[in-house]
């Protein structure tokens, strides 16, 4: 085990505190883990570019996956050379020796292969990632607390930055990350979620709506069943009365998913089940599935979402959803 700490080398019968540093690992690898403390450290270093950006859970559990992915990645490629190997020994013995050793590894990295290519293991990531964080808080884990003990009123009128538009987003997690990566102030917009957190800065978007009628309130939501409603579910909710005449849908749209490219695709918040990629929105959709707004890193994320509350609407990067399965140092422990 390598300590994110110090770096020293640690083996496994020498306990789990970091004899140099102190630094309490947390993740084994031999016990099924599948990631080490080392390369989880990584793993947030490089989503929060360094410790400069927020990120929420969904994201930094996606970025696990594709490390995950990218290793099995590196598995097919050995088992490919072994298969080889194992054919011109099988077939130089006997030639049904052969044809079964090859039968048999090559079934092997079929199943490896197709767990690779739509496989997504994001309720274990949750689990490494809650384990980790109670041991050692990840200071740029954006998880929808931040703003929950301000009890300052707002006025937006007095604000620098003079909001342009409200963009109301499902989930809380999704407000903190774009407001400490300072999106409200590069785009002038006021950044609430759809339970009206932070609860000052609700209650300011409904005075300065009341002052500028006219100031667009755009929703940003996940592909998802109840994601395509929440414009409409919105405009039906008293809480919501203020901002009726001026919700506008920004996406994620059913149409952006016809593209036939492989999304990530995420169980219901409180299911125990994997996600898979796929190209089949209609039968994920059906199964109650959703690909999340932040399936993609804050850096791109920001991009995206600076264009489409100009543009009008969120344009998915699939190619981005691969982006970033390299550079993680592997620890061999």
């Amino acid at each position: 085990m390598r300590c994110p700490e110090c770096r020293h080398n640690q083996k496994y019968r020498d306990g789990t505190r970091c004899g140099k540093c102190g630094y309490q690992f947390v993740l084994i690898k031999k016990k099924g883990d599948g990631l080490s403390d080392f390369a989880l450290r990584q793993i947030i270093q490089r989503l929060s570019d360094g410790g400069q950006q927020a990120f929420t859970a969904t994201q930094l559990a996606l970025a696990i996956c594709r490390s995950w992915r990218a290793k099995k990645g590196a598995f097919i490629g050995c088992g490919v050379a072994i298969v080889i190997v194992a054919c011109i020994i099988g077939f130089g013995l006997h030639t049904v020796i052969g044809g079964f050793i090859f039968f048999l590894i090559f079934s092997m990295l079929l199943m490896v292969g197709y767990w690779r290519r739509s496989g997504l293991p994001v309720h274990k990531a949750r689990k490494l990632i809650d384990r980790y964080h109670q041991a050692h808080p990840i200071t740029a884990l954006a998880d929808g607390q931040a703003f929950r003990r301000e009890v300052v009123p707002v006025d937006l009128d007095d604000l620098q930055y003079a909001p342009e538009r409200i963009l109301v987003v499902e989930r809380d997690g999704l407000v903190d990350m774009l407001v400490r990566n300072r999106f409200h102030l590069s785009h002038k917009t006021a950044v609430i979620s759809r339970s009206g957190y932070p609860e000052r800065v609700f209650a300011a978007c409904r005075e300065f709506l009341r002052n500028h009628p006219n100031t667009p309130v755009q929703v940003l939501h996940d592909a998802s069943a109840s994601g395509f409603g929440l414009a409409a579910q919105l405009a039906a909710d008293p809480k919501w009365a203020f901002a009726r005449a001026r919700l506008t849908d920004l996406g994620i749209s059913r149409a952006a998913l016809d593209g036939g490219s492989s999304l990530p695709w995420l169980p219901p918040d409180n299911s125990r089940r994997d996600g898979a990629f796929s190209t089949d929105p209609a039968k994920m959709l059906r199964a109650g599935c959703r690909v999340p707004v932040d399936y993609i890193g804050p850096k791109p994320l920001l991009g995206l979402l600076g264009a489409a509350v100009v543009g009008g609407a969120l344009l998915l990067t699939p190619e981005m959803a691969n982006a970033g399965e390299a550079g993680v140092e592997i620890d061999y422990g």
